[in-house]
């Protein structure tokens, strides 16, 4: 099972905001568990000798516009910057601790509810009333007495003492902080970096390699892979949130243009050529639902080729089973040249 991401943040931190808000969708979109570290960041800065964007005047004012255009981007509310920051935030750490022990889940919806109220919405949180007024707000089932009895919870003291520990050896100056795989990330807007870590570290059987030549709506989908033998190509994908349908399998439409794509390929390449062929006809019979997690691979065979037009068939199987099969009709393009070793690259004058 692939190591969970590491997410350090605290409650202090507006940038933690907006990346506690998507961490775990991306996390899930990649099959990855998301672990989240509650940390005092004021220590974090201080072991470094850093000063706080707030007393550092350029800074704070380029946040006061950056952070809100960062909530507007990923949907958020913001009111920013409120008039105290939350630095009296102790209480807050604790009571995400004395959760996480027995129920991950219901401290991470604290948390997310905790920092709604302060940079959502501008509303103070530093108190036991007010962190509960705050749970009740989004439906956070935490009683008062819950969150007092976190003051005194030694335990949620010492784990807190742990995770700043374990911050300082993951090399974390500032907030949020990721980990994955060992390699470190910094700041809300390199979740993106993260995905694309996550894209990279894509499990695929031997002999499959990276499809070269992609369009803007496989390479949001992809990455497709090849296997090319010596008249032969198969292609194939890792199945993942992103290609799912409201019922939690891999959707219809996204199959059919994989499909698409593998036959067109896979025919020129039978030919020994490359070029793009335009499509005339295309069937698709879904045998077996697609689930998250799943490789997937479309077999085709040419099985007639005239002067202008490709005839393909193709089976689609999902961690070996047949779970759709496939026919399709395609133009054989203008221009072509002949195939050189390897499938159809982006850089061939064909495509110039």
């Amino acid at each position: 099972m692939p190591a969970p991401i590491k997410f350090y943040f605290d409650f202090v931190s507006a940038y933690s905001y907006v990346a506690m808000n998507r961490v775990d969708t991306l996390g899930a979109r990649w099959g990855r568990e998301v672990e989240w570290h509650c940390v005092p960041l004021p220590e974090i800065l201080a072991h470094h000798g850093v000063t706080s964007p707030r007393d550092q005047p350029a800074k704070f004012a380029h946040n006061s516009r950056d952070f809100p255009r960062l909530c507007e981007i990923n949907g958020l509310p913001v009111s920013f910057p409120p008039e105290v920051p939350p630095y009296g935030a102790t209480l807050h750490r604790l009571v995400f601790w004395r959760l996480n022990r027995k129920d991950p889940a219901l401290a991470k919806d604290f948390a997310r509810a905790v920092d709604y109220r302060y940079f959502g919405t501008g509303k103070e949180v530093r108190t036991a009333q007010q962190l509960a007024r705050a749970c009740k707000a989004r439906g956070v089932p935490l009683a008062i007495k819950e969150i007092k009895a976190a003051a005194d919870d030694e335990r949620a003291r010492k784990d807190l003492r742990n995770a700043y520990r374990r911050a300082l050896k993951d090399g974390m100056f500032g907030a949020p902080f990721m980990v994955l795989d060992g390699e470190t990330f910094w700041g809300a807007d390199r979740l993106e970096h993260v995905e694309y870590r996550l894209e990279q570290a894509i499990k695929v059987p031997r002999g499959f390699e990276a499809f070269q030549f992609t369009s803007p709506f496989t390479t949001r989908n992809g990455p497709l892979f090849v296997k090319c033998g010596k008249a032969k190509a198969v292609f194939g994908f890792r199945a993942d949130h992103r290609h799912l349908n409201p019922r939690d399998v891999v959707h219809g439409g996204w199959m059919t243009s994989f499909v698409d794509v593998a036959m067109a390929q896979s025919a020129m390449y039978a030919l020994g050529l490359v070029g793009l062929t335009p499509t005339i006809h295309l069937e698709a019979d879904f045998l077996a639902p697609i689930c998250p997690g799943q490789w997937v691979e479309c077999d085709a065979r040419l099985a007639k080729s005239t002067r202008n037009m490709n005839f393909v068939e193709g089976t689609v199987l999902a961690d070996g089973e047949p779970v759709l099969r496939c026919s399709a009709i395609y133009r054989k393009p203008r221009q072509v040249k002949p195939r050189v070793g390897t499938i159809i690259s982006p850089t061939d004058p064909v495509y110039g």
